[in-house]
C-alpha cells in the first residue's frame, strides 16, 4: 500500500533510539506503553492544553481506547520513518514522565518540528527542566537536522502556521 507521507529521515540515516540518564530514559513509544501513557496524559491533562497549538484542547475527551490507537499510530509512524515519538520514563520504566515528538514540517527553513511535554510526575520530581534540556541536546547532537523548530516554545504560535494549512 503506498503512503503519501515522505520519510522524515533519509533511508540510510540511523534513527537515534534512546537517551539514558540517571534520572530518566527516553525511548520509542511502543503499543505496550499505552496504559502507562494514558495515565501520564490524563493525570497531566489540564496542563497539557496548548502543547500542539494555542487552541488545542488535547487531551480533553481522550478515551483509553483512543489513546491506545494514538500510541499504535505513533509506533507505525516510527516504523515507516514518517515521524518519531519517544516516551520519557523513570529508570524502572514504571512511570511515564513525558513524551517527545519529532515531526516532519513543510515550513520553509526548518527540517523538523519537535514538540514535547512533561507529566505532572516529572514536575513533582523536579525533572521538567532537565528533561527539556536533555531532549533539546539529544535532538541537536544525535539527529541529522540543520534547523529544528520548537513550535510554541522557540517559535511563537503567531509565527507557526496552524495545522491544516499549506505550509505544514
Amino acid at each position: 500500500m503506498p503512503f503519501e507521507t515522505p520519510d522524515l529521515l533519509d533511508p540510510s540515516a540511523a534513527v537515534p533510539e534512546r537517551l539514558s540518564t540517571d534520572e530518566f530514559l527516553l525511548r520509542p513509544l511502543v503499543p505496550e506503553d499505552a496504559d502507562i501513557d494514558y495515565e501520564a496524559v490524563t493525570g497531566s491533562g489540564d496542563r497539557l492544553h496548548g502543547i500542539f497549538g494555542p487552541d488545542d484542547e488535547w487531551p480533553t475527551g481522550l478515551s483509553e481506547a483512543q489513546n491506545r490507537v494514538d500510541v499504535c499510530w505513533h509506533y507505525k509512524e516510527h516504523q515507516r520513518r514518517d515521524a518519531f515519538t519517544y516516551g520519557v520514563f523513570d529508570p524502572g520504566e514504571t512511570v511515564e514522565l513525558g513524551c517527545l515528538y519529532v515531526q516532519p514540517t513543510r515550513v520553509e527553513g526548518y527540517d523538523a518540528a519537535v514538540y514535547y511535554w512533561v507529566s505532572d510526575h516529572a514536575i513533582e520530581r523536579g525533572l521538567a527542566e532537565a528533561i527539556g534540556t536533555a531532549c533539546r541536546d539529544w535532538i541537536r547532537t544525535e539527529w541529522p537536522f540543520e534547523r529544528v523548530a520548537y513550535p510554541g516554545r522557540d517559535v511563537s504560535w503567531r509565527e507557526w502556521p496552524p495545522a491544516g494549512t499549506a505550509e505544514d
